[in-house]
Parts: structure tokens; C-alpha cells; sequence
């Protein structure tokens, strides 16, 4: 697509029109604008100009919504992530529905239809809205270059049923506290079989990274006070995992206690990373069976979701189903092979049902909320830009720092005893040296109940031999 060229400063500043004439090679038009907004135009309308005169070119009246959604996306120039998205978009959602459609023949009624449809076939209403944008990204290109008057995907307002934010509300967003956290960072670590998943699990509640910045952390940027987030591992579908930029440009150093400091380098001493065979660099955190890298349905679905809520996805042909275990050591030992739901004696009861990695990251957020945190510190440990005067004002201070590290520290030991509470040691190596030592009085026993829903797991002591009650 097109962009705008800013030239000259001050009040001589004006913007030229660029467009793509060919793969790497961008024209200019003569012409000089006052606004960035109305160069970008006219540089998108001048391209789509020139592929309308392309030789075999189909006039515009008797363009389908395939030939220009193809011509569209081949001019893109964007973030791999980006285009694999789109694709997925037009691909999955759109063509369906509008494929052998003419241009202008799609009308703000079917757009409206198809979005119906796609909500009643059982689409997550965000993902739906997600879909229409593009839609309405690749039509409002159409208008630009002449070819419709008007986009039929913009929604019009002030009719139909008055619902307000509601119409667009999603679920409530699942978040744990660092009881929480360190409970289910034990059990992905059971789960895996080893301790790198304690260690993976702690680092992204206690620093708010995201997923794919957690995986792309290369030992280089695992440092003495903080971690370097330099960029992320975004997974492609297919193609495999690629270095990228963090989300928005988000480069950053994340301030971290002594006691995460410690447990990361004792991870990277005890794991001693080599370079990976696909990206040439060595990353502190890797996937099982000597995989390069976790994949994000691979750890959600079969580490993190169980260890989270005590339940298996389904996978055809077994159900959803609790994880099987025998009870000894505590919190419980997976059981695996053939029957073994049959041969477990119990399964853990949910820590936070439907919490996702991504969740970790507003569980950081939250967590600092109630810690008082300023927002410029706030916004600075997770990425954000903080707007408006506060932004442009605020500034991060070194006591701001040290007070937020002290208070996570703090929380880190209060949820150590928490969990000392519970059992004094640990079949996960990392947390069991972290717990000895500690003389904590165990709290007592209380029998779950299925009369009893909603009973947290920090209530249960010790949840040893409970036969299990099925799904």
C-alpha cells in the first residue's frame, strides 16, 4: 500500500504521495498535501489505479470480491504475523461467504447476515468482530481507489437494538494471585516432568512478559536486575516459530528481584542452553523430548490449562477428563498409561479455572494495582505507553523502582509460606529448596465435598487419597 512521505519542518512542513509501481520500486506524485491523512490516500487510490491498467486487468465492474481481496494482499508489506492473520481471515472467513461476489455488489445487509451467521455457528463474538475489520480493511481499499462509493462493512449507528458496550462483552478475563501462581507453576512442572516449567511459569507471572517474549528469552538478555525483552518468538501456522519484533515495538528492560534473578540463572546453570537448529541462538527456555521450543497450543493445552484447572482438553476419541493421580508426594504424581483414570486415586481441584498464559500477564497488572503501583511503572514493566499528561509528566524514579521489588518479594515470601503450609516439601526440585527450611504450622484438615462448589485449594489440607468423583 501507499504511504505518505513527510518533507520540510515547521510551517513548511507538507506530505508527498508514495505508491508502489513494482516489488521494491515506489513512485511519487507531483502533487504537494497539507495532512498526512490526505497523502495516504491519494497515494492508495493512485495504486489501485494502477492495477486496474495492468494488462489483463478485470474492469472494475465485473471485479469479485476474490480478485481484489488477492490483489489487495499481494501489495501488502506487513508484520508476518500480520499477513498470516489476514490470510487466516479471508481465507477461513471471508471467501466463503463472498468469493465469486461482485465488488460492488456486496451490500451492507449481507455483510450484516454474514455476521449472523458466523455468531450462530458458534464463533466467539470477538473473533467475529476481528473478521469483519478485515473485511472492512480490505473494502475501505476499494473505496480508496475508486472502485466502490461506499464501504457496506462500516457499521452504521443509532439503529437496530440499543445494547451499548454490552453487545461487544466478552467473558471476564481469569487471573490468579502468587499463591496461585506458584500452585500451578508446581503442577506444569509435574506435569512436564521437570522444573523448567516452575521456572517459565514464576518468570512470566512476576514480570508480566507476554507468551512469545517469554520463548524468545535468549540467555544474553537474562541479566543480574532485569531481563532484556529484545524480541519476541511468534508462532506462524504453518512455518514454525520466527524471531519478531515485541508487540508494539515494546523493547524494554524489566526490573526483577534478587530472588527471580537467582532462580533464572540457577535454571540457565543447570540447563546450559545451546543454540537452537532453527534460529542460531541459545534460549533459556526450550520444549520437551529436545524440541527447540514450546508451542503455544502444545504447553496451553496439555501444561498450563491442567495445571490451572485440574482438567485434560478433550482429544478425540477421550473427553474432557480430570487429571489422573496417585497421591504421594503431594500435591500428587500423574498416573499414565492405559486405565489410568481407572488407577488414580485423586485429581486436583481447580486453582483458577480458564486461565491462559496470556492471563499471567493481567495477573501482573492486577497485582501491582493492589500494590499501589504508579502507572508510569506500571505501564513501563508491561510495554504500554502511558498517554496523555500523566504520560508525557510522569517519570519512573529509582525509589519506585526498589519499592515495587521489595513489595514483590514480599508477596513471593508470604505465598512461599502459603504453600508451606500446605506440604513442607516438593517433588519439584527448584520449589523444594525454596520451601525447606521454612517452619510453617500446617493449617487444618478440611474434607471437600461436592456439596461445597467454588472450594479453593488453599482450603484443602492435604487432598491426599480422595477418590475420585468423576467428571
Amino acid at each position: 500500500m501507499g504511504y505518505a512521505e513527510q518533507r520540510g519542518s515547521g510551517k513548511g512542513t507538507y506530505y508527498r504521495a508514495r505508491y508502489k509501481t513494482a516489488p521494491g520500486k515506489y513512485a511519487t506524485l507531483p502533487e504537494k498535501f497539507r495532512t498526512k491523512t490526505a497523502a495516504k490516500q491519494a497515494a492508495d487510490a493512485e495504486e489501485a489505479r494502477l492495477r486496474a491498467r495492468l494488462p489483463g486487468a478485470v474492469p472494475p465492474e465485473q471485479l469479485t470480491f476474490a480478485q481484489f481481496a488477492n490483489r489487495w494482499f499481494a501489495g501488502l508489506d506487513l508484520a508476518p504475523s500480520t499477513m498470516v492473520n489476514y490470510r487466516r481471515h479471508i481465507e477461513e472467513h471471508l471467501l466463503p461467504a463472498f468469493e465469486s461476489v461482485l465488488l460492488d455488489g456486496i451490500l451492507t445487509s449481507d455483510v450484516d447476515a454474514w455476521e449472523k451467521k458466523e455468531k450462530a455457528a458458534g464463533y466467539a463474538p470477538a473473533s467475529v468482530k476481528t473478521w469483519r475489520t478485515t473485511l472492512h480493511t480490505i473494502l475501505a481499499a476499494a473505496v480508496q481507489g475508486g472502485l466502490l462509493s461506499s464501504n457496506p462493512a462500516t457499521r452504521r449507528r443509532g439503529t437496530g437494538r440499543r445494547a451499548g458496550r454490552s453487545a461487544g462483552r466478552g467473558p471476564e478475563k481469569a487471573v490468579t494471585d502468587p499463591l496461585g501462581a506458584v500452585l500451578i507453576a508446581e503442577r506444569a512442572a509435574i506435569l512436564a516432568g521437570r522444573e523448567d516449567e516452575f521456572v517459565f511459569v514464576t518468570l512470566l507471572f512476576w514480570t508480566g512478559m507476554r507468551w512469545g517474549e517469554g520463548v524468545g528469552l535468549q540467555t544474553r538478555y537474562a541479566r543480574l536486575r532485569s531481563v532484556r525483552v529484545e524480541e519476541q518468538l511468534y508462532e506462524l501456522d504453518p512455518g514454525g516459530l520466527v524471531p519478531c519484533p515485541p508487540k508494539d515495538d515494546s523493547y524494554r528492560d524489566i526490573d526483577i528481584p534478587p530472588w527471580l534473578s537467582r532462580l533464572v540463572s540457577e535454571h540457565i546453570a543447570r540447563t546450559a542452553p545451546r543454540p537452537c537448529p532453527c534460529h542460531g541462538q541459545a534460549y533459556v527456555f526450550r520444549g520437551r523430548y529436545g524440541g527447540a521450543h514450546w508451542r503455544r497450543s502444545g504447553f496451553g493445552d496439555w501444561i498450563f490449562a491442567p495445571a490451572a484447572s485440574g482438567w485434560f482438553p478433550p482429544k478425540a476419541p477421550q473427553p474432557r477428563r480430570p487429571v489422573p493421580l496417585q497421591p504421594d508426594p503431594w500435591p500428587g504424581r500423574p498416573v499414565r498409561g492405559r486405565s489410568n483414570q481407572a488407577r488414580a486415586e485423586m485429581n486436583w481441584l481447580p486453582v483458577t479455572a480458564g486461565l491462559t498464559p496470556h492471563g499471567l500477564r493481567h495477573s501482573h497488572k492486577t497485582l501491582m494495582a493492589a500494590l499501589r503501583t504508579p502507572e508510569v511503572l506500571s505501564h513501563e514493566r508491561l510495554g504500554h505507553e502511558l498517554g496523555g499528561i500523566a504520560g508525557r509528566y510522569s517519570h519512573v524514579t529509582p525509589e519506585m523502582r526498589r519499592e515495587l521489588l521489595g513489595q514483590l518479594t514480599e508477596r513471593w515470601e508470604q505465598a512461599l509460606d502459603a504453600r508451606a503450609a500446605l506440604a513442607a516439601d516438593s517433588p519439584v526440585p527448584a520449589l523444594d529448596a525454596l520451601l525447606r527450611g521454612r517452619h510453617v504450622e500446617p493449617r487444618k484438615t478440611k474434607i471437600f465435598s461436592q456439596d461445597s462448589p467454588g472450594l479453593d485449594i488453599r482450603e484443602v489440607i492435604p487432598l491426599r487419597a480422595r477418590p475420585q468423583q468423576g467428571a
